[in-house]
């Protein structure tokens, strides 16, 4: 049981260690975007793989449910990840790296923005609807993890977690998502 209390002791470290790095200005810049986007009506659109994947629809449920307010425009979110169907049509019917970028085709207004998740930065499905955003200039959000990736150097907006695992990088994007959402549910019923 030694080994795992030394595991669990050094996981905490580098999770408490990773959380402390957050750049505070850019997740400034990051609300900023959010609040922006909820008063001119415009829809969040988010994205990413695996655990990033199951994170995009936590977002999305967060930010649309939980931070609904009475007097104050909604904050619209939705999930590229949730439509299984239409994933795997587009999948199949054209390819895997235009799950994301098909689905912003079809649905991406103007006013909407895009929020990216991926602990890489470098998944070709997650890349490929940032260029299609950026096209359309609908700002762009990054949750990235080890060096960023090449999602870094392409959305707008980007939170780096500097670190070389999958789980600590999720877990430090789970909780920016929650900063941001309990943020704005604190704001607007105060």
């Amino acid at each position: 049981m030694r080994e795992f209390d030394d595991f669990v002791c050094d996981y905490q470290a580098r999770l408490t260690n990773a959380l402390q790095q957050i750049d505070r200005g850019a997740l400034h810049c990051v609300l900023e975007v959010l609040l922006a986007l909820s008063s001119r009506g415009g829809t969040l659109w988010v994205a990413g793989n695996g655990g990033s994947a199951s994170l995009s629809d936590h977002t999305a449920c967060d930010l649309a449910k939980g931070t609904h307010a009475d007097g104050h425009a909604p904050l619209r979110a939705v999930s590229l990840a949730s439509n299984g169907a239409l994933i795997t049509a587009i999948a199949n019917d054209l390819a895997y790296d235009q799950v994301y970028r098909k689905q912003l085709e079809i649905q991406l207004r103007e006013g909407d923005a895009v929020l990216l998740i991926s602990a890489s930065g470098n998944s070709p499905n997650v890349l490929e609807a940032c260029r299609y955003a950026r096209k359309c200039a609908a700002p762009t959000i990054a949750f990235v993890g080890f060096q960023g990736g090449e999602l870094a150097r392409l959305a707008d907006h980007v939170i780096h977690v500097p670190v070389e695992n999958y789980g600590i990088s999720e877990d430090v994007h789970q909780a920016l998502m929650h900063i941001l959402s309990q943020y704005i549910a604190h704001q607007r019923r105060a």
